[in-house]
């Protein structure tokens, strides 16, 4: 479904009112959404992570199992979208379930979050990027030139109104569903390298390995579907629109991973898979592709590795502006964050307050070498999404099981969002006590960034509290209670 742009006497009145504003249909919130949980980095780099660090040639069955716990938590997530007055994601769900102490915990949290990915995603970028050109015999540059090149891109997309942003991510995640679908298709017309098998769904290979680690590493894999309600503002018809996206990218990524994890399984062989991956998981799933679909898909799938992450830049960009501009709006940090562009109709400030803050931090990083710089961000990611998932699940189920207005429906989104809630718990859990697995380092280092992690989140909920006592008015704002009261201004 294409984007059509919007009619000026809309954007006047959005802006007029001091709202964020889009014409964003169904098919482009869907792929929007796709684009920021990165198709090809998963399969490329993350796929073959999971095989080996978790349940093995089980892997497929266990990503079905964390695609239902997405629905379960999806039941909710969009009960919660058409009950909250304002889009405010992670932020408004756990201000409103659990309190605004709690919520603003989350919403530093978010930013955290996904200012981790956004900053991961040129990380991995100028890596491929740095290989890639270095392969057909460009200048051999470090990672971070390139991902400053990407991030010049995404802060002028960025800035714009997200109708482009999405036909943008609409062109480059075609070309990577159109890669891994051609790569599946490869894969099961050649029978495999030893014949195709369902030995992933035998319960001797479901339960093998570590099944705690590969449950908490597969939702993971989910990262993204959450962020349909933030731009709710900015999508037509979001009651139905929001909804029908979000069921129908969890669904999507259920069936292209596990159908993807399937076939590079039996791209090696089951008995294979786990000593290729010993020996060498990093270019296990390139050498799977050149095999299978040729040089040409090797070369297509290097190059749709940058644009992945170029995406995955891009989407994250505009999720972290999001957030910023949401707690501007409140009222909790500096007002000028929640300036609505006179044209755009996009937050540009919260924008270029992100793109600075991204800047420093490549630069901080370009010191690293960028595979290790991707891994840590990754971790940081990862971690902060299972606290995300765990809160915004406790805070849903609380929420709706107090609010019966809507019935039987409500009360069987309150216990799909409970069970969730119990497996996004335990995945926490796995998070936590696996830190030094998940962040990839040892000793004093992981406990210092535990610790930022875990003070950012202490640091919301203080802010909070001081709010509550010397500003109730701010306080009354948390989790975009009331956010009509202050008009942000139009520039």
């Amino acid at each position: 479904m294409p984007i059509t742009e919007s009619s000026p006497p809309q954007a006047t009145t959005a802006v007029r009112q001091g709202q964020l504003h889009g014409n964003i249909g169904f098919l482009n919130l869907v792929f929007t959404i796709l684009a920021y949980n990165g198709p090809m980095v998963v399969f490329l780099g993350f796929i073959p992570i999971v095989i080996l660090l978790g349940n093995g040639v089980g892997t497929p069955a266990m990503i079905i199992v964390c695609g239902i716990v997405a629905v379960l938590f999806t039941a909710g997530l969009v009960a919660m979208g058409l009950r909250l007055p304002k889009p405010g994601g992670f932020y408004s769900i756990a201000s409103a379930g659990l309190g605004k102490v709690v919520g603003l915990g989350a919403g530093y949290t978010a930013m955290v979050c996904y200012f981790a990915a956004n900053l991961g995603a040129y990380a991995l970028g100028g890596v491929a990027a740095e290989s890639f050109l270095r392969d057909i015999g460009g200048p051999e540059l470090p990672w971070w030139i390139y991902g400053l090149g990407m991030f010049a891109v995404t802060s002028f997309l960025g800035y714009m109104n997200i109708d482009f942003s999405a036909k943008v991510l609409t062109f480059f995640l075609a070309l990577e569903l159109l890669l891994m679908l051609a790569y599946n298709i490869s894969v099961v017309s050649q029978g495999g390298a030893q014949g195709l098998g369902l030995d992933s769904f035998q319960p001797e290979n479901i339960f093998s390995g570590s099944i705690g680690i590969a449950f908490l590493l597969g939702i993971g894999m989910y990262g993204g579907f959450e962020a349909s309600v933030i731009f709710r503002d900015e999508v037509k018809r979001p009651e139905k629109t929001v909804p029908r996206a979000t069921y129908t990218v969890v669904v999507v990524l259920t069936i292209l991973y596990a159908f993807t994890a399937w076939s590079f399984i039996n791209s090696y062989g089951p008995q294979a898979i786990m000593g290729v991956l010993s020996s060498n998981a990093a270019e296990s799933s390139f050498e799977s592709v050149r095999h299978f679909t040729g040089d040409f898909a090797y070369l297509a799938a290097t190059m749709l590795l940058i644009t992945s992450n170029f995406a995955l830049s891009l989407a994250s960009h505009n999720i972290v502006s999001r957030y910023l501009f949401n707690l501007s709006t409140d009222g909790v940090i500096v007002k000028s964050l929640s300036h609505v562009h006179r044209r755009h109709a996009s937050p540009h400030k919260a924008s270029v307050a992100v793109s600075a803050f991204v800047a420093v931090g490549i630069l901080l990083f370009s010191g690293m070498e960028g595979g290790l710089a991707y891994a840590r961000l990754a971790g940081i990611y990862a971690y902060a999404f299972a606290i995300l998932m765990a809160v915004a699940a406790l805070a849903i189920t609380v929420f709706l099981a107090k609010d019966m207005t809507g019935g039987r429906r409500a009360l069987w989104q309150a216990v799909a969002t409970g069970i969730s809630t119990v497996f996004l718990v335990i995945a926490l859990v796995l998070a936590t006590t696996n830190f030094e697995l998940i962040i990839g380092t040892e000793g004093t280092l992981t406990w210092l960034i535990l610790a930022v992690i875990l003070g950012v989140i202490g640091t919301g909920m203080v802010t909070a509290a001081v709010y509550k006592k010397r500003r109730p008015d701010i306080y009354a704002r948390i989790g975009r209670d009331d956010a009509g009261d202050i008009v942000p201004r139009i520039e």
